[in-house]
């Protein structure tokens, strides 16, 4: 993930910005969520474990990826 300033001063448009794979991939899984629903990928899960209680949702094809990705929904 890079993030930062981005555009032109001389133009005077910039923009504070976040781009990378995982941002895309946040989008994504996002846009895959139900109202109310928090979707992490197994890396994040594997973090997080300890702390939340999660629910293996299954595997999630999303664009810009060959495989598809293991996702879990946050509970609590």
């Amino acid at each position: 993930m890079v993030s930062g300033n981005i555009g032109s001063s001389t133009l005077r448009r910039l923009d504070y910005t976040v781009v990378g794979d995982v941002v895309n991939v946040a989008a994504r899984l996002q846009s895959a969520a139900e109202v109310g629903q928090i979707l992490i990928t197994e890396t994040n899960y594997k973090l997080v474990k300890e702390s939340f209680e999660c629910k293996k949702v299954g595997e999630v094809l999303v664009k810009n990826k060959q495989k598809p990705l293991t996702v879990y929904e946050v509970l609590r």
